[in-house]
Parts: structure tokens; sequence; C-alpha cells
């Protein structure tokens, strides 16, 4: 048996691994998410978690989110180790994609590329898909100048707040999302579901029941229906989680939702979402959806070396516009069926 100052040191750790942090609710009103600190220096991030997993879960359980922060040599270059360490490591492809993102092994992706000046309003990751992660990860490689904070909302929460007729018909019909491709606008088929080959798709999207009709010119077009409220797999909690409101084609910002319905009409837009039954979501009904969101929106400054571990089916996350370089990295990890 190895003796000596090192393997006493590691005992320690294994021993207390729990004790040696704190955790602590971001803010004071209402739901906050967790920030997570190293009640003294020279605490690994990675290693804790190793010895820390079960800690980890009844954290993340308590608090729908956690933002670890302050630890020893904690980086974004971690986050392949970190997710390693708090997960049963399995992770998911980004396909059936609906922004552009850079990959970077180990499917680790950087964050949505969209304009600096606009927001990303509130959403869960993969609402739309049939097998969705169950965790989420953000790790912040280079925080922005000013702005660039990922907003946060409890969804239990915001489904609290939408009338009972809202929830009614949402329960009974639930979403679908209808996809255009290849009109030059938004992303092309082949990258959203990473081939060329047509029988690809076309074999994807019948096992994840996305129907699809094919046009002229190699252009697609893909509806999807499913649930707009769950119950989480482990609270039983029921949770709002859609993006009924998110691809609304009112939810388009002004000049560009002109210059889309101008070139192509208000039928051919790239996204668009309906109840379950094909029936139109009434502006009011999107913004009352939107009102809630926002009422449960909880933000903080990003730092460098941040990690921030999310309770995808418990907390919707956004972006917010920003200035000067910005750096995300992200992983997808528990995939579940629905």
């Amino acid at each position: 048996m190895r003796t000596g100052p090192g393997a006493v040191k590691r005992r320690a750790l294994q021993s207390s691994a729990s004790d040696l942090v704190e955790c602590r609710p971001l803010g004071t009103e209402g739901w906050w998410p967790g920030l997570v600190t190293p009640k003294a220096a020279g605490v690994d991030l990675v290693g804790w978690a190793q010895t820390s997993r079960d800690h980890v879960a009844a954290l993340l359980a308590r608090h729908k989110a956690l933002l670890f922060r302050g630890f020893d040599r904690q980086s974004a270059d971690q986050l392949s180790d970190f997710v390693a360490a708090t997960s049963d490591n399995s992770l998911l492809d980004y396909k059936d994609r609906t922004t552009p993102r850079e990959a970077l092994g180990k499917k680790l992706y950087t964050s949505t590329s969209y304009p600096a000046d606009r927001r990303i309003e509130l959403h869960n990751e993969g609402t739309y898909w049939r097998r969705w992660p169950l965790k989420l990860y953000f790790a912040c490689g280079v925080a922005a100048e000013s702005g660039g904070e990922t907003p946060l909302a409890n969804v239990a929460r915001v489904l609290d707040r939408l009338s009972p007729q809202t929830v009614a018909r949402f329960e009974e019909a639930g979403f679908t999302l209808v996809r255009r491709f290849n009109d030059g606008f938004g992303l092309p088929w082949q990258e959203v579901f990473q081939t060329e080959d047509r029988a690809e798709v076309e074999a994807f999207c019948r096992e994840n029941a996305i129907a699809f009709e094919w046009g002229e010119d190699d252009r697609l077009a893909t509806r999807q229906t499913r649930p707009a409220i769950r119950r989480h797999p482990a609270s039983g909690e029921r949770v709002w989680f859609n993006h009924a409101a998110f691809f609304h084609v009112s939810a388009y910002a002004g000049p560009d939702r002109d210059a889309l319905e101008a070139e192509l009409g208000s039928d051919r837009m790239p996204y668009a979402t309906t109840f379950g039954d094909g029936s139109e979501i009434p502006v009011a009904v999107v913004e009352e959806v939107l009102a809630a969101y926002h009422a449960e929106e909880r933000r903080f400054p990003w730092e460098a070396g941040d990690i921030l571990l999310v309770d995808n089916m418990s907390v919707a996350h956004g972006r917010q516009p920003y200035t000067g370089e910005r750096r995300t990295l992200v992983a997808m990890a528990e995939p579940h069926d629905g």
C-alpha cells in the first residue's frame, strides 16, 4: 500500500468531498440557481466532482441549476472531464439543428452563432426532439465585455403563471414545429441533418416521428408534433417544455420578419409553430407565454472559467445581447426518450 503525504491528501479528499464546497442561491427572491464555491483554496473542481457525484446530483435536484465558480485550475477546457464526473457521460450529437454551432470534438460545441446585438429568447433544449438531454453544460471561456448573460427560468414556475385556458389548450393539443429548408433562409437541410444523403434524412425523420415532404429544387419541409407540457422523469413535476413561442412567426424580429414575408410569403417562413392539431396559436397566447418566461427570468454575469450545469427539463435558458468577444462551450448529456 502506498503511503505518504500524497496518499493522506487523497484519502482526506475522498472522505470529506461534500464538506469542501458550499452552495447558496445566487439571489434572494424566489427561485435562483445555486452558486457552488470552494470553502478553501486548492480544491480542484474535476477532482472534487469525481468523488462527489451523489452530492452534485442532490444539489442539482434542489436548485435545478448550479454555477461552479472559484475552483483551482477551473477552465472551460475541463468541460469534458467535468461532464464525465457529473453525468453518465452519454452525450448527444447536435442533430436536427435549428442554429449554427461549431463542433469541437468529444461532442462539445460552441454556443449558438447568432448576431451579438440580438437576444435569444428562453427555451429548453430539444423540446421538439424525440430524445433530448436531461443535463446541459455551459463553460465560459471568454466573458463578453458587456452583456452576454445566459438568462435562466424555472419552467414549472412559468407553467404556473399561464392561464388555465392556455394550459388546457396546450395540454390537449401539444404543439407542432413546421420547418422549411433551402429557400435561402435559415440552415439548409444538409447542415441540419449532417448529411448530403436524402435517404439518411428520410430514415432519421421516420425514426423520430417527423413528417417530411420534398419539393422542387431539393427543398424539404418537415413537421413534428410533440407534447407542450411534460412531467420531469425524476421529480414528477409538471413543466412547460416546448418551443411554441420561440419559433412562432410573431417571434421574428420586426425588420427580419418583414423581409422574410416579402420574399417568401407568410406561409413559407423557415420556422413556424401551431397547436398540435394544426390550428393557429394566437399572438396573444405567445405574448402570454413570453411574459411568463420574462417574469421568471434570472441572470448573472459570466466570469471566465465558470461552468453552469442545468437540469434541462426544469430550467430554460437564453442569451442576452453583448459587446466584445464571447466564447461559451456547450455539452448535452444524459439523453431521455419522450
